[in-house]
């Protein structure tokens, strides 16, 4: 029986190439903008930022090369002050979600239309969730604005990406999907991209950790980040707020996701029959759980939260804020149940 639903779909322009990073200028024009400030990380980000600035030419408005991840509240405001400085009339974020999260902070004070052009796996380019922290404390939202209008995929661009990277954005993605099946507000779209991603991680992702100069596994990954993202137009649970609470901690974002996953989906998947069939399928397995976690040992990443710095003895405190975000889907989430799958995470 399909669930009664909303879904509501929203504009957005993709390019997908390898060598397409060329076309950026001719992405930003479409959209009639002359002063365009590129978004990037330092070290490596900025040498790409500077391809890309060299690319849009006459359009360059300059290079911003200091996006951090969680996009702390100063980061911010300096990438705001950059962009009014330069009078920006446009965004490029090239990267990863470090990049991506700082356009979206200054679009969703300015409403500048972004140009992405994602070189990691987490699919962020492709959902209005931003997200900025103060002190210990993230804050997430979705908004229109900060949907990038146009994204840019280019397999060429994430040849040599280090093994670690690539699986740990990839874990990310795979957790947009995998939380997409039990969601309330899912819908049978979002459903559908769910299912077709998984399926696209599990033949794929292994492939690329193992040779990062595999350009069709690459190209495969990218595809499936793009689905990824797009599953989020279904909302998030109990999994990704895990995670954004235990960003605000100061956890690395990709890392702590894949490290929770299995703890969550084997909580969910209790209350969550159709997800169980659905995942069951996508992975190969009888027990998602399982196969979940089987595929994080596979991978170069963090395997406990201890690996990524949590502190034990702050998991009451997550607990209760967990708990105080009255998550009801599939099932309800209380202290202890939250207390307990930190613990196991652990």
């Amino acid at each position: 029986m399909v669930l009664p639903f909303v879904h509501e779909t929203t504009p957005q322009r993709v390019v997908f190439a390898p060598g397409a990073l060329a076309r950026v200028a001719d992405e930003t024009e479409l959209l009639g903008l002359e002063r365009v400030l590129v978004f990037a990380t330092a070290g490596s980000g900025a040498r790409l930022g500077s391809r890309v600035l060299d690319a849009l030419g006459a359009r360059g408005a300059g290079l911003y090369a200091q996006a951090v991840v969680h996009v702390p509240k100063a980061v911010a405001e300096a990438g705001l002050r950059a962009a009014e400085e330069r009078e920006a009339d446009g965004l490029v974020a090239v990267g990863g979600g470090a990049a991506i999260g700082l356009a979206k902070a200054v679009a969703l004070r300015t409403g500048l239309p972004i140009v992405a052009v994602p070189t990691t796996y987490s699919g962020s380019e492709a959902t209005p969730i931003w997200g900025t922290t103060e002190g210990e404390r993230k804050l997430t939202g979705r908004d229109v604005r900060v949907l990038p209008r146009s994204i840019i995929y280019d397999p060429e661009l994430t040849i040599g990406l280090p093994a670690t990277v690539s699986a740990a954005s990839a874990m990310n993605a795979i957790a947009h999907c995998v939380e997409g099946l039990w969601v309330a507000d899912r819908t049978p779209f979002t459903v559908a991209l769910a299912t077709e991603a998984l399926k696209r991680w599990v033949a794929h992702l292994t492939r690329v950790v193992a040779a990062g100069d595999d350009l069709a596994a690459r190209g495969e990954c990218l595809a499936a980040a793009w689905l990824s993202g797009l599953v989020l137009s279904g909302g998030t649970g109990l999994h990704h707020k895990l995670a954004h609470v235990l960003g605000g901690l100061g956890l690395p974002h990709a890392e702590t996701h894949g490290i929770v996953l299995p703890h969550v989906t084997r909580f969910n998947l209790s209350a969550a029959p159709e997800a169980r069939t659905r995942l069951a399928d996508a992975l190969g397995s009888d027990d998602p759980a399982a196969a979940l976690q089987h595929l994080l040992r596979q991978l170069p990443v963090p395997q406990r939260l201890r690996e990524v710095g949590f502190d034990r003895a702050r998991i009451p405190e997550v607990a209760r804020e967990i708990a105080g975000l009255g998550i009801k889907e599939p099932r309800p989430v209380t202290a202890e149940d939250a207390a307990s799958l930190l613990a196991n995470a652990s």
